[in-house]
């Protein structure tokens, strides 16, 4: 009987999965519910798995593509859980593959400190055995590249190098090496027989049967899911060999129809097929120990179905976002809501908040004193640009006429006589005579010129600043009201208090109070509209 300790027990080990139509998500929902569909198919990746690995141990597991190698690894380190059956892990685990726990956008350096602290390691210990993991790894100055950047075998190199000096007591090697140099894979198998001989335990995946040879204690033969054998290397390599030489025999077609055939038999498979194939090996199980595995094989371990208390609080969840959507949509608070559920259906449903509605009403009201201020503003421009056109309109008239009465003279129309002229420029006879002392005005000619007197025309030139300014003065009269008008209303601003609108416009607070009888001073907000007095201080 072997003394050494079991360090990997596996027993009536399955693994199920499930294929849906990946592109409907309406069957993903179901199958996450326990709804069952039509195109629901299961598929049995392991099948009835049992073995036991001791310590110091190098086991290998060998198959063709798709026979659950990696499947069987990744249970053992507990990526994922078996279906049905036990599995006993006595001790710490590490996994190693080729891109097994690397970052791509990472360095190699970031990726040993990444995937130590996964180990379980501290910062301390990685800073330790830094140095070495790089050394034993022969990246040299690549180990500050991007990982992406590496080819397989340097990915294969910095994996393997970081579980070794990670120093576990379960060791599984998933196709890490096959695609490593020669020298590297010398080094590496000196460093596994080290382990091996501390008393660890290595799980080797692979395809190169050599390898296998080299280094394994006992083979696992896999073939679609179903251990085909178990034993020494010397028993178990050739017997694959020749199975794999007949397989590669075969036409394409016959491959093909032998790969369905198993397929199918997976396909097939149910936790019934397991127990028969159970009891069938196990003759001599008395019945309390039969109702104990088939009770045991029942169990679903790794079912993504969820339970009734997660489904209960999903519906909870979900129920609760539409009944928050439905109070952002109507005019009640959650608390109101909830303590008056028929009210809020009936009354308060898809209409606006109080605060929403308070809230527009002072929006309006803005756009309601903005308006009113630029109208203000523009009214107050378009009066200042009259007085300015009016004052200067007087003055271009009346350099206008100072121009036109230098040197000024009157030519004679027709039916003129002396008389109407003089009466036509407020003249006397006797003016215009002397200011024309050679001129015989016994009889006067159409188109003959006359001077004027001074006189004449410092009256028409009075006149007509007299005019202009009586027009100039109503236009101002009419300015000064648009203005007294406009600063009738003030709409409080920021930091405005009624002591400071009181003094910016040279009133007393008991006048703007006495102008506003309904307004409560105690507390005046901005965008808020009171009157002015009708005459300052």
């Amino acid at each position: 009987m072997n003394s050494k300790k079991v360090k990997i027990k596996a027993e009536y080990l399955t693994k199920k999965f499930e294929l849906l139509p990946t592109k409907d998500t309406k069957n993903k929902a179901k199958s996450l519910a326990g709804v069952s569909t039509q195109d629901e198919q299961e598929f049995w990746a392991l099948r009835n798995v049992s073995f036991e690995i001791r310590d110091g141990e190098c086991v290998g597991v060998i198959g063709l593509n798709g026979a659950g190698k990696s499947t069987l690894s990744n249970i053992i380190s507990g990526q994922i859980s078996q279906t049905t059956g036990k599995v006993e892990i006595n001790g710490d685990v590490s996994i190693i593959a080729a891109n097994a726990g690397m970052q791509k956008n990472l360095s190699g350096r970031e990726n040993i400190r990444l995937k130590a602290l996964m180990m379980g390691m501290t910062n301390k210990e990685i800073d330790e055995k830094m140095d070495d993991i790089i050394n034993f790894s022969e990246l040299g100055p690549f180990i500050d590249q991007p990982v992406k950047t590496y080819s397989s075998g340097m990915k294969a190199k910095l994996g393997f190098s970081i579980m070794v000096h990670q120093n576990p007591d379960i060791m599984i090697v998933d196709e890490a090496l096959s695609v490593g140099d020669k020298t590297f894979v010398d080094k590496s198998k000196n460093k596994m027989f080290e382990f091996r001989d501390e008393g660890k335990t290595i799980l080797l995946v692979s395809h190169d049967m050599r390898t296998i040879k080299e280094w394994c204690d006992r083979v696992i033969w896999l073939n679609y899911g179903e251990v085909k054998a178990y034993g020494p290397p010397e028993k178990i390599i050739p017997e694959y060999n020749k199975f794999s030489k007949w397989f590669k025999k075969l036409p394409k077609k016959e491959q093909k129809k032998y790969k369905d055939e198993q397929r199918q038999v997976q396909m097939d498979y149910s936790v019934k097929n397991l127990e028969t194939e159970v009891f069938k090996k196990g003759l001599s199980m008395s019945r309390k120990e039969r109702i104990r595995v088939s009770e045991g094989l029942k169990k679903n371990k790794d079912s993504h179905r969820l339970s009734l208390g997660s489904k209960v609080l999903v519906t909870f969840c979900l129920l609760g976002f539409i009944w928050l959507g439905l109070v952002s949509l109507s005019s009640a608070t959650v608390v109101e809501s909830v303590a008056h559920p028929v009210s809020f259906f009936t009354e308060k449903m898809f209409k606006e908040k109080p605060a929403f509605k308070k809230q527009i009403k002072i929006t309006e009201q803005k756009g309601k004193d903005n308006t009113e201020n630029s109208a203000k503003n523009n009214s107050i421009s378009v009066v200042n640009k009259q007085e300015h056109k009016t004052e200067s309109s007087v003055a271009n008239d009346t350099a206008q006429t100072a121009k036109q009465d230098r040197g000024t003279s009157y030519t004679v129309k027709v039916g003129d006589s002396l008389g109407s002229i003089a009466n036509d420029k407020g003249l006397s006879v006797e003016d215009i005579q002397s200011e024309n002392p050679g001129v015989d005005f016994s009889v006067v000619n159409p188109g003959q010129k006359i001077k004027l007197p001074a006189s004449a025309r410092e009256k028409a030139q009075k006149n007509k600043k007299t005019s202009a300014k009586g027009q100039a003065k109503s236009k101002s009269t009419a300015a000064s009201s648009a203005k007294e008008k406009i600063e009738k209303t003030y709409t409080v601003k920021t930091g405005d208090s009624i002591g400071s609108i009181a003094d910016d416009f040279g009133f007393s607070v008991e006048q703007i109070e006495a102008e506003n009888p309904e307004v409560d001073f105690s507390v005046i907000n901005p965008g808020q509209v009171i009157k002015l007095p009708g005459s300052n201080k």
